[in-house]
């Protein structure tokens, strides 16, 4: 059964790999058409065809599906096994990007001739390393699965599966996770429909190997990315303390916000990193001799606990305090250049200063024009869509895009801060944390680490939080917060980008990931570990499942 399993997960990952399903593309489509039809030259999925399919995502600029299948067994206790099916871009291979997409001594051969490090070149010489773009990320871990889901579907022919396993590859992962964000909503309608115990997900995504030991995550980390726009006061630059420029403003906002450990969340003995500003400029399209009139930019913050809310009152607390200094700081320089300059005659330099969430300025200038606003409002939001869809504008982009022409339509003349937040949002979760399922992620890494040390002389260990940023923020809610405030606060909220909160919560799965063994995801040199993936990880993934079903 080793040999056949060992073989039936390379051929898998050979077929796999060979489809470029770069994330947010049209190309994504082959790779859930594959899976599609491997689910359905399974004999029990001829014999029970509604129990898989692919599900479309609506409003999908790409008309992307995520494929599923359902195996029945003999309790409702259920695992779910969800992984993503898109790739990066093989660019970084340089001359060696469409080959990047064969696994094999061919590419292995050409990568050979390359400047590899040490490490990359010992484990090349090896031989006990399968290279190739996705090869580790993630269609190793997605092809094992595939291959342990037919063993299983015969032993449903057979009446001997102990419980339910469904089985969900999702798209779009590496870009705004689209997929598993509407996945949630199938995974409710199936838990409804088939009277499902949903014990835990398994998301074999690559694991790491730390000090000798591979590393299990039973959680992951939440991410949000707040927007900040200023808008200050225009003038020529010959008269410049007519105005004040909105970047002193915005940069003031980027110390007190970058690298801040005000932002880091702590659990046990693990904690965020603080925040990274990833864009930061004016927003004057064309030159001229005079001050920007506004500014935006927008930050990465990783989050255990902190909620949207909590976040949005850190930052209008910091950006009111920046407002005020700027303004001060301003009116200092402008009384000691008064001592220079015999023309400079103002009394003082002041400005009332308002600092607004987006939620707040949209509900003031709809109490103000309700008709006037919807109408202007929902040509905006359907004009920044289209962009979107034809690929013209991101989803960051696009937010900035928003606020700009709401604040166009409030027509505020003094300096003003306004806060939002952009897509996408990954919610934090931890599976000892989900309410009435506590220490289920524990007891699912105690059960690994014994199989694997056990059988293979295989070391773990487990991290709270997986930092790398996955779909498992979507299984579940451990920190309930007011998700009206989060959409309200985020501009592109609607048909083009949501999240099914209700159905998160209720579905409320503890999700561990457990994959094999890779190394420098991403990049030219990624390549996932043989024996991880042929031997270790399959067995122990067995006995994790056969525990979870007599849960």
């Amino acid at each position: 059964m080793e040999k056949n399993i060992r073989e039936r997960i390379y051929t898998l990952l050979k077929e796999m790999v060979a489809v470029d399903s770069v994330s947010y593309s049209a190309k994504e489509n082959a790779m859930s058409e594959y899976v599609h039809a491997f689910f359905a030259q399974i004999p029990y999925f001829k014999e029970h065809p509604d129990q898989f399919g692919l599900y479309p995502i609506p409003n999908d600029a790409f008309g992307r599906t995520v494929p599923y299948a359902l195996i029945l067994g003999n309790s409702a206790n259920t695992v779910v096994s969800m992984g993503h099916i898109d790739v990066v871009s093989a660019e970084s291979y340089g001359e060696l990007a469409e080959q990047a997409y064969q696994i094999g001594e061919d590419l292995e051969k050409a990568l050979a001739k390359k400047d590899l490090s040490s490490e990359a070149r010992a484990d090349l010489e090896s031989g006990e390393w399968i290279w190739g773009r996705g090869a580790a990320d993630m269609k190793g871990g997605v092809a094992l699965h595939m291959a342990l889901l037919e063993e299983y579907a015969a032993l449903a022919q057979k009446g001997e599966l102990p419980g339910n396993l469904l089985m969900i590859t999702v798209p779009d992962e590496e870009s705004y996770s689209a997929g598993m964000r509407e996945a949630a909503g199938l995974i409710l309608q199936l838990k409804n429909r088939y009277g499902l115990d949903l014990k835990i997900v398994v998301d074999p995504e690559p694991t790491n190997e730390q000090n000798g030991a591979q590393i299990m995550s039973i959680g992951s980390v939440g991410k949000i990315m707040p927007v900040v726009m200023v808008q200050g006061v225009t003038a020529h630059v010959g008269h410049c303390f007519d105005g004040i420029t909105p970047l002193g403003i915005l940069a003031e906002i980027y110390q007190k916000t970058n690298i801040s450990l005000e932002f880091s969340d702590r659990y046990k003995d693990e904690a965020t990193v603080p925040p990274t500003w990833t864009n930061m400029r004016d927003m004057k399209e064309l030159y001229d001799v005079s001050l920007p009139l506004r500014a935006a930019g927008y930050f990465t913050a990783l989050t255990f606990d902190s909620t949207p809310e909590q976040i949005m009152e850190k930052l209008k607390k910091i950006a009111a305090e920046a407002l005020d200094h700027s303004v001060k700081e301003l009116d200092a320089v402008y009384q000691e250049y008064k001592k220079r300059d015999k023309f400079a005659e103002k009394d003082k330099i002041q400005y009332k200063t308002t600092v607004y969430s987006f939620e707040e300025l949209v509900a003031e200038l709809k109490a103000k024009d309700p008709e006037g606003f919807d109408a202007y409002y929902t040509g905006i939001y359907e004009a920044i869509g289209a962009q979107i869809v034809r690929g013209e504008l991101n989803f960051p982009s696009a937010t900035l895009k928003m606020m700009e022409a709401v604040l166009k339509f409030a027509d505020i003349k003094n300096p003003v801060v306004l806060l939002g937040f952009a897509p996408p949002y990954y919610l934090p979760i931890h599976s000892d944390l989900i309410k009435g399922k506590e220490n289920t992620g524990s007891n699912a890494y105690a059960v690994a680490k014994k199989a694997a040390e056990a059988g293979f002389g295989q070391k773990m260990d487990f991290e709270n939080y997986f930092m790398g940023i996955s779909d498992a923020s979507y299984c579940g809610i451990d920190h309930p917060f007011d998700y009206t405030k989060f959409s309200a606060n985020t501009p592109m909220w609607g048909d083009l980008y949501q999240l099914n909160f209700k159905a998160i919560e209720e579905i409320g799965i503890p999700a561990v990931i457990y994959g094999p063994i890779g190394k420098e995801y991403h990049q030219w040199t990624e390549r996932v570990s043989k024996k991880s993936l042929f031997e270790v990880v399959p067995a122990v993934t067995k006995e994790l499942f056969a525990y979870l079903w007599k849960c």
